[in-house]
């Protein structure tokens, strides 16, 4: 597994940058979807106005979280200053659920780029922005806001799905699970700024677990 694909799906740590102590958020899923299905990593919920969310300990940024960090998921609209703390860390990958750029028209596409700029500068590869997120069901991370990962187990299978629409990777799983068909990674990529769906096939195709 080379580098980047264990920091997507393998991670050691991840930071979840603006975690809500609200269990009704979407920004309260990727924590709770974690602990559900057997994350076996570090979680490091990123809340500078809190000083633990859903029982864990809470870091101001990803900056102050202690160990290495391999992945971090990105749900505040102050994306930059993320991507900074990021590259202070050596953060390898940053899975962006925060919209406002390339999605809402030509000034969001020029902070867009200026991000990506950025983040190659410093080190850090992006998945998004607009992302849902990365699953990999045999590896147990659910690193996700989607509400599918609701259910109490999810369906393990050797084929993996990259697409742009974190939704519709919600509906294949729902649907495929009714039918007895599994899964093995599922990857949203959002405004595909920086990882894109190429870069993602390629690595998949050396997957072990991918058989499709």
């Amino acid at each position: 597994m080379t580098d980047l694909a264990q920091a997507l799906f393998a991670p050691r740590a991840v930071a979840l940058v603006g975690a809500s102590g609200d269990a009704k958020k979407n920004t309260a899923r990727p924590q709770r979807y974690l602990a559900r299905h057997g994350y076996a990593g570090t979680v490091l919920p990123i809340n500078p106005t809190r000083a633990e969310v859903l029982g864990a300990k809470a870091y101001r940024s990803v900056a102050e979280a202690p160990g290495p960090v391999d992945h971090a998921f990105i749900m505040i609209p102050e994306v930059e200053q993320a991507i900074e703390d990021c590259g202070r860390r050596s953060v390898a990958v940053a899975s962006i659920f925060s919209d406002g750029f390339a999605d809402v028209g030509p000034e969001g596409a020029a902070r867009q780029a200026r991000l990506v700029a950025r983040a190659r500068a410093l080190g850090v590869r992006l998945l998004g922005p607009n992302s849902m997120g990365v699953i990999d069901i045999p590896g147990r991370l659910a690193l996700t806001v989607n509400a599918v990962l609701e259910m109490d187990v999810l369906p393990a299978g050797g084929t993996s799905i990259v697409s742009q629409s974190g939704t519709m990777l919600g509906t294949v799983l729902s649907r495929g699970a009714a039918r007895g068909l599994g899964f093995a990674k599922l990857v949203s990529v959002g405004n595909e700024a920086d990882l894109g769906v190429g870069e993602l096939v390629e690595l998949l195709a050396d997957d072990a677990d991918t058989r499709v």
